[in-house]
């Protein structure tokens, strides 16, 4: 009798393809246990690497080969070298080395036991984290990337670096996102809040990057001990499994630590509702078949931090560095649009009637009009930049902006410089006395407007977004009566 072929709708790869990634991952344990790739970082032969690590050259070999199939190694002749990337973070020769955190993250959530754990009830709350010896592990891991993207988001959102700030970093492990951010913004405080046993660590860390006098180190419950106050920015990183009670009522605790205008950055992925399954799901799953529970929902979280007097300001999706910034909102309800106005009536005088239409930096060299000076901004600003552009962004006739780069020419502060794809135009750039002028023109501003530049700084983007709509308003009204 002939059978039928069964027609599927589906495709099984996915499954085989789960065995190869963990037989892969395996692969990868057994190598960096061996310390292989610490010997791979110049090209050697699998003989020298077998009697390096004595062991068979055979196996070693076979070890190899396999290694060069999956990707983390390269042959050419008789000769094994670790790739680029795996040179970067594989060999102990690395200041990044990531092999003892990817072995402490292996065994910390390795699911071996899921069986056994399924048919009986969770362990205590204390779950089975060595979260001490993670935060020693994690300290290479915080420099291939997650230190830079949070230096990066820090400056977006405090753009003076001279601005005195006071930070709480609340399950702050090491304390090297700490200890970088008071690098960054020298005169600011920092203070990390551990569990005792995390915090001794957290010490020797700050210690070793003589940091002691601008990071504090405290320990403690963070669910019943006091969190100090009047902080610029609190950062909430992986610590909201273990908020104890309402997650509402430890938001509020947390907008009591703010100043007004603080910021709460909250890193972590959350279902988008109490039933959904949270993105970290998988990597979590061992915490919480051992107790630890699931993380709020967006909903929760969104309702507990409306109820604390907290405002969403940012979201930030770099996918080293995912988090939601919240702001403690600042609101005044006496002004009304009448006062706007007549202030910015009063902005538009002041500058219609300023006498200050030349700028001096010190030499006959070094003076300018302001529409010349804005003009190399411009250039400096924009590299290659077409002078038809020039007349676009200015709002002002191309015979003028020629006339001004004529005078700026003359004077070696420009050069231009023929468009290869349209011999009819040119690209516009500075000389080394056109940036000389930039950096002064540079540094009058930082000077002069230092509190403005503070103040937007503070400010958050709901804010900043009706300003600018405000101001975008404003200049068309101009435009018209002009």
């Amino acid at each position: 009798m002939t059978r039928l072929m069964y027609q599927m709708a589906n495709n099984p790869s996915r499954y085989y393809q789960v065995i190869h990634n963990y037989q892969e991952a395996q692969l990868l344990f057994a190598a960096i246990h061996l310390n292989v790739f610490s010997h791979l970082d110049t090209p050697a032969t699998a003989e020298a690497i077998a009697e390096s690590l004595n062991c068979d050259k055979k196996q070693i070999e076979l070890l190899l080969l396999t290694l060069v199939s999956c990707g983390f190694v390269s042959k050419i002749g008789d000769f094994y070298a670790n790739t680029p990337e795996t040179k970067d973070f594989l060999s102990r020769n690395s200041e990044v080395f990531l092999g003892e955190a990817l072995l402490f993250r292996e065994k910390m959530t390795s699911l071996n036991e899921l069986e056994s754990k399924l048919k009986t009830s969770p362990k205590s709350r204390s779950n089975n984290y060595d979260f001490e010896d993670l935060a020693k592990a994690s300290i290479p891991e915080m420099y291939t990337g997650r230190v830079q993207s949070f230096l990066e988001e820090m400056q977006k959102l405090f753009p003076n670096p001279k601005r005195p700030l006071r930070i709480l970093d609340l399950g702050g492990g090491t304390g090297i996102l700490a200890i970088e951010f008071v690098k960054h913004f020298p005169g600011s405080k920092a203070t990390v809040f551990e569990t005792p046993g995390v915090a001794s660590v957290t010490n020797q860390i700050v210690r070793q990057h003589h940091e002691e006098k601008h990071v504090d180190v405290l320990s403690g419950n963070f669910n019943t001990d006091d969190l100090g106050g009047s902080y610029d920015l609190i950062i909430a990183s992986g610590i909201l499994n273990f908020v104890e009670g309402d997650i509402a009522c430890f938001m509020q605790k947390l907008s009591s630590a703010l100043r007004d205008g603080g910021y709460l950055l909250v890193i972590g992925q959350y279902a988008d509702h109490k039933y959904d399954a949270p993105p970290n799901m998988l990597s979590w799953l061992s915490g919480f078949l051992n107790g630890v529970p699931l993380p709020p929902s967006d909903i929760e979280m969104e309702r507990a931090v409306k109820k604390a007097g907290l405002k969403a300001a940012d979201v930030l999706e770099n996918t080293l560095f995912e988090g939601q910034l919240y702001r403690k909102g600042i609101t005044d309800l006496s002004l009304c649009s009448g006062d706007v106005v007549r202030s910015f009536i009063e902005l538009t005088e002041q500058i219609a009637n300023s006498r200050t239409n030349v700028l001096d930096f010190g030499s006959e060299n070094l003076t300018f009009y302001r529409g010349e000076i804005h003009m190399i901004k411009m250039i400096g600003d924009f590299p290659g930049i077409y002078s038809a552009e020039l007349a676009r962004k200015f709002g002002i006739t191309r015979p003028v902006v020629h006339k001004t780069l004529q005078k700026l020419s003359e004077r070696e502060l420009i050069a231009k410089e023929d468009d290869q794809k349209d011999k009819k135009r040119y690209r516009l750039y500075l000389t080394e006395k056109g940036w000389t002028a930039y950096r002064f023109h540079q540094r009058y501003h930082e000077e002069n407007d230092k509190a403005l530049f503070d103040y937007l700084s503070n400010m958050p983007g709901d804010q900043l977004t009706a300003i600018k709509g405000f101001l975008d308003q404003a200049i068309q009204l101009i435009h018209n009566h002009a």
